[in-house]
């Protein structure tokens, strides 16, 4: 018979717990990630559909417009939107009453670089209450749209 030295039947060794996987490190660089990022993207998010609304919205009276509206009900209904984001920015209490120059400064203070030029501003406050008025209803959709896509996504949205 066979004289060698026969050693027992052995389990290997347990496995530590450190160091982890690859798989653990890359879950938790990933939990690090959304721990990070979500709270950035849900204030991105939130802050985008009101653009993404108004934006729509004067599409839609542009679309009037070409559809044979009067120029009349499209500069009321400009007026109106622009009316709807003050609120929605600076809240009902500080803007619902405002008229005349202290609503075109709260236009102009939203988004100063891209603002209306004063025919446009004047045309805003003035203008459309009168019976017949000539303006040019493009120019005032295009800055219109400029002063939408220019708005701040600031802490003071309410």
């Amino acid at each position: 018979m066979n004289q060698l030295e026969l050693r027992d039947i052995h389990l290997p060794e347990s496995g530590l717990w450190w160091p982890p996987a690859p798989g653990w490190w890359l879950s938790l660089l990933l939990i690090l990630l959304l721990a990070i990022l979500l709270p950035r993207l849900f204030r991105w998010y939130r802050h985008k559909p009101l653009k993404r609304l108004s934006l729509q919205e004067l599409t839609r009276i542009r679309q009037a417009y070409r559809q044979g509206q009067s120029g009349k009900a499209v500069l009321n209904e400009v007026a109106g939107l622009l009316r709807r984001v003050t609120i929605s920015y600076y809240g009902r209490n500080a803007t619902a009453a405002v008229t005349g120059a202290h609503w075109l400064r709260q236009l102009q203070r939203l988004s100063p670089q891209t603002g209306f030029t004063e025919q446009q501003l004047e045309l805003l406050v003035r203008e459309r209450y009168r019976p017949q008025c000539e303006f040019d209803i493009e120019q005032l959709l295009q800055s219109c749209e400029r002063w939408l896509r220019a708005l701040p996504r600031g802490r003071n949205h309410v």
